[in-house]
C-alpha cells in the first residue's frame, strides 16, 4: 500500500477487507437469535463514508456523473414521496432507509473509483477479490469441519451455510469468488510457477467445495461449469512457458479426473444428496411444473404479487412511485418480496424507479459488451445481473450490493484515460 495515497483510500480498502468478517459475524448473531445489528451498523458507516468522500471529492463533468446524481437523488425523492403519500409509520421509514442504503452502495462505489481513477489504478482490485474469496471460503469450510453451523435450507438436510444468514447472497458471493479465482489461476499457470499457483489452486477447490456445500442449484451448476471451462482451457487453449509445463498440466488433469471418478464423485454425491432430494420433493409437489421448480416458486409469487400491486388502494400512485419495501411486507406478507430484483424494484420503486435503475445498469452492461473494455469484470457483472433477475438478492442485499459495486468499479478502471 503506497504512503502517498489519501487517507480515505486506505479507509475504503479497510472497509473492503473487513466486510466478509462483518457478514460472518452478522450471520452468527442472526442465526443464533441475537438481534445485534452488526451488518446494519457497518453498512451505514460505509454508506456515509462513501457519501462524504464523493460529495467532497472532485466534481467531474460527465454523463456518468449525471447518471449517478440522477440515480441517488431520484431514488431519495421516491423514498420521501412514498413516506408522505402512503403515510408510512416511522418504523417503516427506518426499515426502508436501511434497504436504500444497501441499494445505493453499488452506485456509490464505482463513482468513488471514477473520481479517483488514477489512484485506484494503482490498487490491485483483483487482489481484493481474492482476499474476499479466501475469507468467505475459510469462514464456511472451518465451521463445517468443526461440525457446527446450520443447513442451507431449514428443516432439511439440504446444503450447509455455516453461520452465514442469507443463502442466495452467500451463494452469489462464492460464484463471484470462483470467477476471479479461476481467472487468476489461469493467468498464473501460463507464467513461471511459484507458491502463488499452489495458493490459487487450493483456493479454487475451496470455492468449488463451498458451492457444493451450500447446495443451491445455481451455485452447483455454475461451479461445475467453471471447473469444466478451466480444464478445457488449460488443456487445449492455454500457452505455457515450456513443453514441460504443458505435460505437467496434462498429467495433473488426468490424475485429478481419475480421482474424482473413482473416489471424489461418491463424496460429491453425498454432499449434494440433500439438494437432490429437495429438488425431487418439490418436483412432485408442483406436479412436474418445471417453471415453478426452476424459479423456486418465484413465478407464482410474481403472479400473486402483481395482482396485489395493481389492486392496492394507491394503485395509480404506486404504479409510478412504488410501494416501498416495508409497506409491501406489512400488507402482503410473503408476497411482499418476490426475490426477483427487477420485479421487486418495480413494486418497491415504481416505473420511475425502474427507469433510474435501467439507465445506470444499462451503462455498465453496455461497457461489458464493448470489445475494447471486456475483462473479467464484464463476465462477473453479467453473472450478477442474471442472478439478480432470476434469484434476486443482489441489488437490495448488503453483501451482494457491495460486490456488485466493486465489480462495476473494476469496469471503470478498465477504461483508458
Amino acid at each position: 500500500m503506497k504512503k502517498e495515497w489519501p487517507l480515505h483510500v486506505h479507509i475504503f480498502i479497510l472497509f473492503i477487507w473487513v466486510f466478509p468478517v462483518v457478514d460472518f459475524l452478522n450471520g452468527i448473531f442472526l442465526t443464533s437469535g441475537y438481534s445485534i445489528p452488526v451488518g446494519i451498523l457497518y453498512r451505514f458507516c460505509f454508506f456515509f463514508f462513501l457519501l462524504y468522500v464523493v460529495v467532497t471529492g472532485p466534481f467531474v463533468k460527465s454523463k456518468f456523473t449525471m447518471l449517478i446524481s440522477l440515480f441517488i437523488l431520484g431514488n431519495a425523492s421516491i423514498f420521501l414521496i412514498q413516506g408522505i403519500v402512503l403515510q408510512n409509520a416511522l418504523v417503516w421509514l427506518v426499515k426502508d432507509a436501511i434497504v436504500f442504503v444497501k441499494y445505493f452502495l453499488w452506485a456509490l462505489i464505482p463513482y468513488y473509483f471514477f473520481q479517483y481513477k488514477k489512484i485506484f489504478k494503482e490498487v490491485n482490485i483483483e487482489a481484493l477479490f481474492l482476499w474476499i474469496s479466501s475469507l468467505f471460503t475459510i469462514e464456511l469450510i472451518i465451521p463445517y469441519f468443526l461440525g457446527i453451523g446450520y443447513q442451507t435450507y431449514g428443516y432439511s438436510d439440504a446444503g450447509y451455510k455455516g453461520f452465514f444468514f442469507a443463502n442466495n447472497d452467500t451463494s452469489l458471493a462464492f460464484m463471484v469468488s470462483i470467477t476471479f479465482t479461476a481467472q487468476a489461476l489461469l493467468s498464473n499457470l501460463q507464467k513461471t510457477w511459484n507458491l502463488r499457483v499452489l495458493f490459487l489452486t487450493l483456493l479454487l477447490f475451496g470455492n468449488l467445495f463451498s458451492l457444493l456445500l451450500l447446495g443451491t442449484k445455481t451455485g452447483i451448476v455454475y461451479g461445475v461449469l467453471v471447473y469444466l471451462f478451466l480444464m478445457f482451457y488449460l488443456l487445449f487453449k492455454a500457452r505455457y512457458p515450456t513443453a514441460l509445463y504443458k505435460i505437467t498440466i496434462w498429467l495433473i488433469s488426468f490424475f485429478s479426473c481419475s480421482w474424482i471418478v473413482l473416489f471424489g464423485f461418491r463424496y460429491i454425491i453425498d454432499l449434494i444428496q440433500g439438494t437432490y432430494e429437495r429438488i425431487v420433493y418439490f418436483y412432485y409437489l408442483y406436479d412436474g411444473n418445471l417453471l415453478l421448480l426452476l424459479t423456486s416458486s418465484r413465478s407464482h409469487f410474481l403472479e400473486s404479487g402483481w395482482h396485489f400491486f395493481l389492486s392496492d388502494k394507491h394503485a395509480i400512485f404506486t404504479l409510478f412511485f412504488g410501494q416501498g419495501f416495508e409497506y409491501r411486507l406489512e400488507h402482503f406478507e410473503r408476497l411482499g418480496l418476490i426475490e426477483m430484483d427487477f420485479f421487486d424494484a418495480l413494486f418497491g420503486l415504481g416505473i420511475f424507479g425502474v427507469i433510474l435503475l435501467l439507465l445506470l445498469l444499462g451503462h455498465f452492461i453496455f461497457k461489458a459488451f464493448q470489445s475494447s473494455k471486456r475483462s473479467i469484470y464484464s463476465v462477473a457483472i453479467i453473472i450478477m445481473i442474471g442472478y439478480s433477475f432470476f434469484a434476486g438478492h443482489v441489488l437490495f442485499s448488503a453483501l451482494s450490493s457491495t460486490l456488485l459495486g466493486l465489480v462495476c468499479g473494476g469496469m471503470i478502471l478498465q477504461e483508458k484515460e
